[in-house]
């Protein structure tokens, strides 16, 4: 088993990262009821320098395998992954359940991109499809558009409710 399978393929494929050490351990998610901001160390690879870092309020990332090892810099990010919600969706003649509207606040203090190193917000809209590094007013535009196809959502279902009934009383009369 290589390091790159020890991630989901969903966090492998929209977050890729160089792996700090040889065999990382799977980044596994704590209980949120028992998450408070951790201070912790690391090793910087590239400076052999001790390195403090503090998780983000209400990271759920495990970083156990990070403590005290030599890590780059930029493979320390912090996250809170919401519940899952499933719907069957019916891709190929079966239907199967699908991840829809997850989302995540993710942090990556030394990213690359100045964006990413403050909070930000990812929304996986199906399994593995993402709208990722929404600020809060992007997210709040994402919400909207949203809540607006769920109103367009709630029309359908009232004519969908008035047409079957029709149809049914239609068919009962023949």
């Amino acid at each position: 088993m290589s390091a790159a399978d020890l991630q989901p393929a969903h966090v492998r494929e929209r977050f890729p990262m160089t792996l700090a050490i040889p065999a990382p351990a799977v980044a596994t998610s704590v209980p949120a009821s028992s998450v408070t901001p951790r201070t912790w160390s690391f090793i910087n690879r590239r400076t052999g320098e001790p390195a403090s870092y503090t998780c983000m309020e209400g990271c759920t990332l495990n970083h156990a395998s990070e403590m005290g090892s030599p890590t780059f810099p930029e493979d320390v990010w912090c996250w809170f992954w919401s519940n899952p919600l499933t719907l069957p969706v019916n891709e190929n003649g079966t239907p199967e359940e699908f991840r829809v509207l997850s989302t995540v606040i993710k942090v990556e203090p030394w990213s690359p991109k100045v964006a990413e190193r403050i909070p930000f917000a990812v929304i996986e809209l199906v399994d593995d499809h993402f709208i990722d590094g929404l600020d809060p007013d992007g997210l709040a535009t994402v919400i909207r558009t949203l809540s607006d196809r769920l109103q367009q959502m709630r029309e359908t279902h009232r004519r969908l409710v008035a047409v079957r009934a029709e149809y049914m009383g239609r068919q009962a009369r023949t």
